[in-house]
């Protein structure tokens, strides 16, 4: 399991409240967090007024993603220093450790431009950002905002020729066909 612990939470704030409003369910002294094939174990010490969130490792990237924004709202609303040091999710080109918190937009970053580059020269679709499908074709390139990482360009060749299609958050998905 990997693990990241939660510390320095405030006398003041309630760690069971706090679970309980963002899903979590008691059992047997211990908190569980299930939905779309995801098990968290939050343990509370309530001496030390910590919070240790335990999560499989192998889970996908949607999955890491929705236990990233978990821990983070847990973090902000209980004010909350952290230690994601047990965590480990991969490495960056730059051979530095990515973890659920620390170095995690640079990790998705760099998932995303790997499997970006690995579409090159296929068909894909592309979906806006209300997940309608805007285009199909053989992918070419696309730029991203530097600050969110999202891709806001593609250029695909389609039917009727080489088509550039813009939006704020656009999802490139292989198609699969040839």
């Amino acid at each position: 399991m990997l693990t990241v612990e939660l510390h320095s939470i405030s006398p003041d704030l309630s760690i069971e409240h706090t679970l309980h409003m963002k899903g979590f369910k008691i059992q047997e002294g211990t908190y569980f967090y299930t939905k779309d094939n995801i098990k968290l174990e939050g343990i509370i010490d309530s001496n030390k007024r910590c919070l240790k969130i335990n999560f499989p490792p192998q889970l996908n990237l949607k999955q890491y993603t929705t236990v990233h924004h978990i821990i983070k709202y847990l973090i902000l609303v209980l004010n909350a220093e952290y230690n994601d040091s047990q965590s480990l999710l991969g490495y960056l080109s730059t051979g530095e450790g990515a973890y659920i918190i620390t170095n995690w937009d640079y990790w998705v970053a760099f998932l995303q431009k790997a499997r970006l580059h690995s579409l090159e020269g296929k068909k894909v679709r592309v979906f806006d950002e209300t997940n309608k499908e805007i285009a199909s074709g053989m992918f070419i390139s696309y730029k991203t905002d530097e600050q969110s990482s999202n891709i806001t360009e593609c250029i695909l060749i389609t039917h009727f020729g080489e088509r550039s299609f813009n939006g704020s958050s656009l999802l490139i998905e292989a198609t699969n066909e040839w």
